[in-house]
């Protein structure tokens, strides 16, 4: 059975969970059309054996729910499945349910009402979380930072974002350096971070590494509000 929004462009997989029916169904067709794949659980329950089978980058998770509670179902999800975002939502929203849900794993929450922007919005955070922690994770982040940490190549890595491929000349002269020895020492550090490739033709581009990279620069420049 093919789920909502597998038929469009693909921008992650979501799970909601809720016991009831009607927004259950709403909240699929809304996200679905946005382009996501949703699966749906009207349990805590019924959601862990959905996630123990299939990977989910996002679960909606209503609070109140008869038999497991959102609480409890969210300690064990993270339990089973650590890297997914856990977004609550509930009809009763106090500051105090809103700490322990975070302090047990949620990524955000959700009070309902809510409108389509807003639901939208924290799922994209979310799964932007999702996808930041496991570029972290595949990084050697110790020499990726060390490497960023000078000024000159995170203006490289930023240079062959825009660029994608630049020979050395082309990157002296965008770096306003007329000695080029300069510019290989920085592009060579690159290279032995495994952030850069050099191909046949002399040109340089990033490599997956250096495109984590990138992007990790562009969280701390320019962090999602």
């Amino acid at each position: 059975m093919m789920l909502k929004g597998e038929e469009m462009g693909i921008a992650g997989r979501i799970l909601i969970v809720d016991d009831e029916a009607e927004l259950r169904d709403n909240l699929a067709t809304l996200l679905g059309h946005e382009g996501f794949v949703v699966g749906t659980a009207e349990s805590g329950m019924a959601a862990l054996e959905i996630l123990a089978r299939n990977p989910y980058d996002v679960v909606l998770l209503d609070l109140i729910m008869p038999g497991l509670d959102g609480i409890e179902t969210l300690q064990e999800m993270r339990k089973m499945r650590s890297g997914t975002k856990c977004v609550v939502m509930t009809a009763f929203a106090t500051v105090n349910t809103a700490v322990q849900a975070i302090r047990k794993g949620a990524s955000d929450y959700l009070s309902k009402p809510f409108r389509l922007e807003e639901l939208v919005a924290v799922v994209r955070r979310s799964m932007e979380e999702a996808s930041f922690e496991l570029q972290v994770q595949s990084s050697n982040l110790d020499q990726t930072l060390a490497s960023l940490a000078n000024p000159i190549r995170r203006r490289i890595i930023e240079m062959l974002g825009q660029s994608r491929t630049m020979r050395m000349t082309d990157i002296s002269m965008a770096l306003r350096f007329e000695d080029h020895t300069k510019t290989m020492f920085h592009l060579r550090t690159l290279k032995e971070a495994a952030l850069i490739r050099q191909a046949a033709d002399r040109h340089y581009s990033l490599t997956d590494a250096g495109n984590n990279a990138l992007n990790l620069l562009r969280v701390l420049v320019h962090p999602t509000p």
